[in-house]
């Protein structure tokens, strides 16, 4: 292909990819200029704390598609969605589409983060306290649990029926029975975690000790290696990305969990803020405690995905 014709195709895909960058771009500007000039609420504060957080995102916007501009497409249709579903909330508020006392406007909501600043961090940081405590037990003992068992085929015909029957159970099923006979709400709350994060991890280890090829297994065997430098430097590795993906459904699982625990008996954590504020009908606290949870689902799911793919880095290299 000549130089001519390569030039041909690049100037459309570069002219579209441009116009999709401005069309971000413009869709913020537009909203900011709104936010400010036609204010849709009396509380100046949550107006600056709305056009604040638009700033924010355009910024994150221009960041993000110039460390990927090499490949923005991702970057350019997820900000796109989320600045037409920004703008929708808040073209129908001002127009009165949609029901205002369910469906507050963008700057009611964000004037909540003023008032309720000290609650909501403090939920931030009782609800991972919890998460964090519960997963990572769970990790700590499936992982090992789940070698063992596909290792050993003596292990697994017993372990098998027992797990068959309880990894379908739903972990909120055992809230009553953890609330009697733990003596704080941590305590049960992080045991249900670990329920929720333990089935699908142990589960992830097994089919990936069960998928590694057995000519590996036999090579291991025929050099000598004892069982315990087999599972740490065969099954272990071998079954790693089996592992991931059984980490992650634990983790959205874990979520599920925490947030329905916390709604139900909590003092404390986003879902017990979501939960109070609602009592009240507080639909705009409603809606600032769900933005909370949604930030930080996202940023544990990126810290996720950064440790998966720095420990998996290899695959890359194949």
């Amino acid at each position: 292909m000549s130089f001519q014709e390569k030039s041909l195709q690049w100037f459309p895909t570069k002219l579209r990819t441009n116009l999709q960058h401005l069309l971000v771009f413009g869709i913020f500007f537009v909203l900011f200029a709104i936010t400010f000039v036609l204010p849709n609420t009396s509380i100046p504060v949550g107006t600056n704390l709305f056009g604040a957080a638009l700033g924010l995102l355009t910024l994150l916007f221009a960041i993000e598609i110039y460390i990927h501009r090499e490949d923005s497409q991702k970057t350019v249709d997820l900000f796109l969605v989320l600045g037409l579903v920004l703008l929708l909330w808040d073209v129908a508020t001002r127009l009165s589409l949609i029901d205002t006392i369910l469906f507050p406007t963008p700057e009611a909501v964000f004037a909540v983060y003023s008032q309720d600043y000290s609650n909501i961090i403090t939920g931030i940081f009782s609800s991972l306290s919890i998460l964090g405590t519960g997963y990572l037990f769970a990790v700590i003992l499936a992982v090992p649990i789940g070698l063992v068992i596909g290792w050993r085929k003596r292990v697994y015909n017993v372990a098998y029926p027992i797990a068959k029957v309880a990894s379908p159970v739903p972990p909120i099923v055992y809230m009553p029975y953890a609330i009697a006979l733990l003596p704080s709400f941590f305590l049960s709350s992080t045991f249900l975690i670990f329920i929720g994060a333990f089935w699908p991890i142990l589960v992830g280890v097994i089919y990936g000790v069960f998928s590694i090829d057995h000519r590996i297994l036999n090579s291991a065997k025929t050099l000598g290696l004892d069982e315990i430098t087999i599972m740490k430097k065969v099954l272990l590795p071998g079954s790693m990305q089996s592992i991931f993906s059984g980490a992650l459904i634990g983790l959205i699982i874990s979520f599920i969990t925490l947030t329905a625990a916390e709604i139900v008996g909590a003092s404390s954590g986003l879902g017990w803020y979501i939960q109070y504020q609602s009592q009240f009908a507080n639909y705009d606290g409603v809606l600032a405690g769900m933005i909370v949870l949604a930030i930080v689902v996202i940023f544990i799911t990126i810290i996720f995905d950064r440790v998966q793919n720095y420990i998996l880095r290899w695959q890359n290299t194949n």
